[in-house]
């Protein structure tokens, strides 16, 4: 059997966003990691939402946050994004 051409168009394509997914992941959690207080957390997911969700933290910072264990939590956390109404969000668990 052959591979329609197409198909493998598609494939390469998906492994090339795919190269560029990983390498926005690593950059992302280096900079939160740096630059927040989330160094000690798994961080697994990053976005953009127009509004936060959870409760409200310092300096307008939220966080959305459910408990799965004694010491083990889920949560999402957001910050406003500069001279915007946005909010940058990061989930993660500790």
């Amino acid at each position: 059997m052959k591979i329609p051409k197409a198909i493998a168009e598609k494939a390469n394509k998906y492994e090339e966003l795919r190269n560029e997914v990983d390498a926005l992941f690593e950059e992302l959690q280096e900079w939160f990691s740096k630059n927040t207080d989330m160094d000690d957390c798994y961080l697994y997911e990053f976005g953009v939402s127009q509004e936060p969700d959870g409760e409200e933290q310092l300096e307008g910072e939220y966080c959305d946050q459910c408990q799965r264990g004694e010491d083990s939590f889920d949560a999402t956390y957001y910050w406003q994004i500069e001279d915007s109404t946005q909010y940058a969000w990061v989930n993660y668990s500790i």
